[in-house]
């Protein structure tokens, strides 16, 4: 099967494997070749994957989409970290993936406030208008 892993700043992973094993909103999924088409959303979490050398190895994703078409699984997500250890993933998932959610929590505040100004702001304009 091909193997997938894209960021909105490009591919992460491109391999060939035997099977790869995800958290999607569904529950857990493991494809192997002639499993059935699928798509869902996912959360952050770890995607452990076999390569046709049987190695297990590892990518921590954070938040997007799984679509398995034929013989592919793709992969698109906000963020993508490969690795060789469940550990290092696991902290890039509590950290960085955190952090970047509360950075745009962040922005999006900010953002509604910007909006709220602006509204208002139109409003007082419209009704001076009106008055004058």
């Amino acid at each position: 099967m091909k193997f997938v892993i894209c960021t909105p700043l490009g591919s992460v992973l491109q391999t060939d494997i035997v099977k790869v094993t995800l958290e999607t909103l569904d529950g857990y999924q493991t494809f192997l070749p002639r499993h059935v088409d699928y798509v869902s959303t996912m959360g952050p979490n770890i995607i452990t994957y076999i390569t046709m050398n049987h190695e297990q190895k590892y990518a921590a994703c954070h938040h997007g989409i799984v679509v398995k078409t034929g013989d592919e699984v793709m992969v698109t997500a906000q963020n993508a970290v490969l690795g060789d250890s469940l550990d290092e993933l696991e902290n890039v998932i509590n950290h960085e993936f955190k952090q970047t959610e509360e950075n745009r929590k962040e922005l999006n505040t900010a953002m509604a406030r910007l909006e709220l100004g602006l509204i208002r702001g139109f409003g007082r304009l419209n009704k001076e208008s009106a008055d004058g």
